[in-house]
């Protein structure tokens, strides 16, 4: 019966595409949402019209790019869709090897888009769709067959139509490789068939694209300590040379030896570097002069002769990004890039000092209209050469380890492991057995691994004894950011605590408690916690507000913009995507979400500043790129009017609850950072969250829930009182 029925759908399908088909009825969702564009009524033949569907998408997707992104990449989303459906019902093999050619074409606009964006989750998805009849973009775990054209049944004249597009690809997906976990493993397989391809466009006449990617397989073959890199570096050098080749190509060419790949040319990476800004200073785009001036940046004296111009460089590059983008968009260009910083940022924590650091990353990070914050910080970075390296005003110190790359290796696998995500180090890709079943769920098992991996690298103790006996930072800079407790450790293991620094900026006046406002949002525990805060409240006569009625966008705008609130404190349930803002922010009372950027539209009263307390999963997550881990709903919410109380991944929910009680009895009588410290102290050891639970009122039902066996052994976990984080 199986078997009969299957030939059944298999006639239906191949008379259904036998018949003449408009592009029209084989794109329906694509036609509906952009009918303005035309050719839709023209003929649908893969077979022996592929060439001119291909040609009518890629016509309409630059048609659509002329007027922005946000037209593109929506348009071919659709498209993808549409096509994720044809492969379904293709009826045999040719049929399907034609649709192979058009969504690999289909994909490498949005692909190189994406990734000239910083959108690079989103650009994954597009480079590895493009080879894939299986792979979803929308998962987290993907086990699909992937392969590269030509596509065997396809017609020859489709595929040759195909492969010019390869080269754009190859350059995609490389360049994504070197920034981005998950490709490592499809580049070393497809290394020779790609290094043949753009030696085929050369050939051809096609220099331009075929250097640009030529130039991406090299740097990834140099990073990854592929075999082929010297012989790729040492072509493309002896490329460089000829007189022939014109500036511009010269220049694209020799920014690759401001990497490892140097070493096969007649030059050190800082000697290419102050070549570049001698004699190609004109040719160079974009981010580029800077990437030269740090790179060219080595010592003091280098630094002190051109601190002024490379300051103006790195605020002309961030303040083009904010001219031509929406905030949301110029901030992840600029955390996708951040990289670019690093050489600069490692020769001064070497001989710089802590303001030098701040100047530069607020040049980059910085707003205008906003002054920026004092250097009484502590300055942390985490993946230095000379070991975790740590700068504050009046000294510095490097943490020794025998093996910096290793022991960061270890961090990273410690925090994939616990939080069930990944973050991939310094060694490139790694096997990781994920259930996506589990993804993103803290695993209490592996807490005591993570103890270990942190304080194994940050080497806290040995700080400890370092750091001068009263100092007291009023922020820890860490770059390049991570999602560990680090916060919580530092002040377990030095007796000191500060916040994590988000906005850079100079805060202002801390606004004393009179005013607690509450967003309810339905958890399981929202009521025992809603009963604390009103004794609390009653306790410290605050006065209190409490949310009623409909829990929409609209409400909480209303409640965001109230002036006479001194904490906003907010109960509910976020959404974090590791790769878009536009789908990460707080889940609404009818489970809409009010994405980062909406949200971070709404106004925050001056002049002093207020405390918001995101009691929320995930509302101090961000996605980890090169920079500061500046893109997340917290780190985004900070200001010099605001600092903000979130947690760095799904916290549990009895612990939710044990940290909220715990804050809301220490700010009774303790100033803000205080007040987290402690609470998070109080909240690890049940016995004293009880006491602290009875000195705010007695008979909470937070006390009955809070006081099981099982929840003490919980809370004990640094899942649980780590994840807790204070930003400013």
């Amino acid at each position: 019966m199986a078997h009969g029925g299957g030939r059944i759908v298999r006639v239906l399908l191949e008379e259904r595409h036998s018949t003449t088909m408009k592009l029209s009825e084989a794109f329906p969702l694509t036609h509906a949402a952009y009918p303005q564009i035309g050719r839709w009524e023209e003929e649908f033949d893969l077979e022996n019209r592929g060439v001119e569907v291909c040609d009518f998408l890629v016509d309409a997707q630059q048609q659509l790019l002329e007027e922005s992104d946000e037209q593109m990449l929506p348009f071919s989303a659709l498209v993808r869709a549409d096509i994720i459906e044809q492969t379904r019902l293709a009826p045999n093999e040719t049929t399907a090897s034609c649709v192979d050619c058009v969504r690999f074409i289909a994909a490498v606009i949005p692909g190189q888009r994406t990734l000239s964006s910083g959108q690079l989750g989103d650009c994954y998805g597009w480079v590895l769709w493009g080879i894939s009849r299986a792979h979803d973009p929308a998962a987290r775990v993907n086990n699909a067959i992937y392969a590269v054209p030509p596509y065997r049944g396809a017609p020859r004249e489709l595929n040759e139509a195909v492969l010019p597009f390869a080269v754009d690809w190859i350059c995609t997906a490389y360049l994504l490789a070197r920034k981005f976990g998950g490709l490592d493993n499809h580049c070393r397989d497809f290394f020779d068939y790609s290094t043949r391809i753009v030696l085929m466009a050369l050939t051809n006449g096609d220099v331009r694209a075929a250097v640009d990617a030529t130039l991406a397989i090299a740097n990834w073959a140099t990073t990854r300590g592929h075999p082929g890199a010297e012989a790729l570096t040492g072509a493309v050098f002896q490329l460089s040379q000829r007189d022939s080749v014109n500036a511009d190509t010269k220049a694209r060419i020799e920014m690759l030896f401001l990497t490892r790949a140097a070493q096969w040319t007649d030059r050190t990476p800082v000697e290419w570097a102050r070549h570049l800004l001698g004699a190609r200073r004109e040719h160079l785009r974009e981010h580029e002069i800077f990437q030269a001036m740090a790179v060219a940046t080595d010592d003091l004296e280098s630094w002190t002769a051109n601190r002024t111009d490379i300051l103006a460089e790195i605020r002309r590059l961030s303040t083009s990004y904010y001219e031509r983008s929406s905030r949301a968009e110029a901030l992840i260009s600029l955390e996708s890039r951040a990289s670019i910083l690093m050489p600069l940022i490692y020769c001064l924590t070497r001989v710089g000092t802590v303001e030098d650091i701040l100047d530069v990353l607020w040049a980059w990070y910085g707003s205008a209209d906003r002054e920026r914050g004092d250097s009484n910080v502590l300055f942390v970075c985490p993946n230095h050469a000379d070991g975790v390296a740590y700068v504050w005003a009046t000294g510095r110190w490097f943490a020794p380890h025998t093996d910096i790359g290793g022991s960061f290796e270890d961090l990273l696998i410690g925090i994939s492991n616990a939080l069930s995500e990944y973050f991939r180090g310094p060694a490139g890709d790694r096997v990781v057995d994920l259930d996506e079943r589990r993804a993103g769920i803290p695993a209490f098992e592996d807490g005591q691994a993570l103890l270990e991996a942190v304080e194994g690298h940050y080497q806290l103790r040995g700080l400890a004894e370092q750091l001068p006996h009263d100092f007291a930072p009023r922020s820890i800079v860490v770059l390049p950011g991570h999602r560990d407790p680090f916060q919580s450790l530092l002040r377990r293991e030095t007796g000191r605590f500060a916040a994590l620094e988000a906005s850079l900026a100079a805060a202002a006046v801390d606004r004393p408690i009179e005013v607690l406002s509450v967003w309810p949002g339905a958890t399981q525990l929202t009521e025992p916690e809603l009963e604390c805060l009103r004794a609390a409240a009653q306790a410290s006569s605050w006065r209190l507000k409490v949310r009623n009625g409909q829990l929409d966008v609209a409400a909480f705008k209303e409640f965001y913009e109230d002036p006479e609130a001194d904490v906003l404190w907010v109960i509910g349930h976020g959404e974090q995507s590791p790769y878009s803002v536009y789908e990460s922010g707080l889940v609404m009372g009818a489970g809409d979400l009010l994405a980062i950027p909406h949200l971070a539209s709404f106004a925050i009263p001056a002049p002093r500043r207020r405390l918001l307390v995101l009691n929320v999963c995930s509302s101090g997550s961000a996605q980890t790129m090169d920079g500061m881990a500046r893109i997340g709903l917290a780190q985004e919410l900070c200001c010099p009017h605001q600092q903000v109380i979130a947690h760095l991944w799904p916290i549990d929910y009895h612990a939710a609850l044990a940290f909220g009680c715990s804050l809301a009895s220490r700010l009774r009588t303790e100033p803000v950072s205080i007040a987290f410290a402690s609470a998070t102290e109080v909240m690890r050891r049940q016995t004293d969250l009880l006491q602290e639970l009875d000195g705010i009122a007695r008979g909470l039902s937070a006390r009955e829930r809070l006081a099981h066996e099982h929840v003490a052994e919980k809370l004990s976990n640094v899942l649980c009182w780590g994840c807790p984080a204070l930003f400013t």
